[in-house]
């Protein structure tokens, strides 16, 4: 069984977007300034600030308009600013059949106490607004650094956080032996672009996530290559091959059969070069990519539906 609990926090929604069943997520990030383009190998066609509202909504229609359901958005904890910016995209997504969730990232709080002190804070304040996304109508929380704790940590963080399981938690990265831990429903790897064979990768590691946990979800990112170079030492420097490294990870996505969803790596990391969104140097290449890559994936995907 996926969980242990017998019903969700709040009953879902019964406004679904479209495609709940079988989504395209993106990570997003809600923390740009102006001055960070600065450091960036790409640019948009205007610099932002991701308090305005008005440029979350555009990247909302942008998303929609690729075929993208949902934004996992970076999120550094209660009365951060990307709390803020995260209940703003709520509100946004609510009113246009979207979706939104978090993703928890781990290595920003300071020991397995904040974590859980964190965690019960969005439990509290956001985790039943109408437009968070769920998975068979329970909420579905991403985890990134997962691997900073082990199982039986984050077994116990589970236990005062969530002891019924009512939502879904997703680890991060590609030690799929992690799902063995009680805490984690699934898991999806935020990095592919290291790997010169996306198309062969993403199959080998869905096998290997359901050799261990074959009940549990298997979500493949997908990426369009990367380059951290304009910020910092790079560790990642996949070229973009005009777009073909974004269709190999397509390919390889589609090709490891996910049950429910697949995530895109990502929206707007412009830092790392990562991003999607529209571009000086690309224009909407990419979401045209997208968009056509999410029809290809709903009209082939097989297995359960969520």
């Amino acid at each position: 069984m996926l969980f242990a609990g017998t019903s969700p926090l709040l009953p879902a929604p019964t406004a679904l977007a479209a495609n709940d069943a079988r989504p395209v997520l993106a990570y997003y990030y809600a923390w740009w300034d102006p001055s960070n383009f600065n450091r960036t190998m790409f640019q948009p066609g205007q610099a932002y600030n991701s308090d305005d509202q008005g440029i979350m909504q555009q990247h909302v229609r942008q998303a929609q308009s690729a075929g993208i359901d949902g934004f996992v958005m970076s999120w550094y904890g209660n009365g951060d600013r990307t709390d803020s910016n995260f209940g703003n995209l709520l509100d946004i997504a609510n009113k246009s059949g979207f979706r939104a969730t978090i993703h928890f990232e781990t290595p920003h709080f300071w020991n397995v106490d904040d974590v859980v002190a964190q965690l019960k804070a969005f439990y509290d304040t956001r985790i039943n607004h109408p437009a968070i996304l769920r998975y068979q109508g329970h909420p579905v929380i991403f985890f990134w650094r997962a691997g900073m704790y082990d199982n039986g940590t984050w077994n116990a963080i589970r236990s005062q956080v969530d002891p019924d399981h009512n939502a879904v938690w997703i680890a991060d990265g590609d030690q799929f032996g992690i799902l063995n831990g009680e805490a984690w429903d699934g898991i999806s790897p935020y990095a592919i672009a290291w790997s010169a064979n996306p198309a062969g990768q993403l199959p080998s590691w869905a096998a290997k996530a359901r050799a261990v946990a074959p009940d549990k979800l298997w979500i493949p990112p997908v990426s369009p290559g990367c380059n951290h170079s304009a910020a910092r030492a790079t560790t990642c420097a996949r070229d973009r091959s005009g777009g073909a490294y974004y269709q190999a990870t397509w390919d390889g996505a589609i090709a490891s059969n996910p049950q429910w969803a697949v995530i895109v790596s990502t929206f707007n990391e412009w830092m790392e070069s990562t991003q999607i969104e529209p571009s000086v140097q690309y224009g909407d290449q990419y979401l045209q990519m997208t968009l056509q890559n999410a029809e290809q994936y709903r009209a082939t995907a097989q297995g359960g539906n969520g």
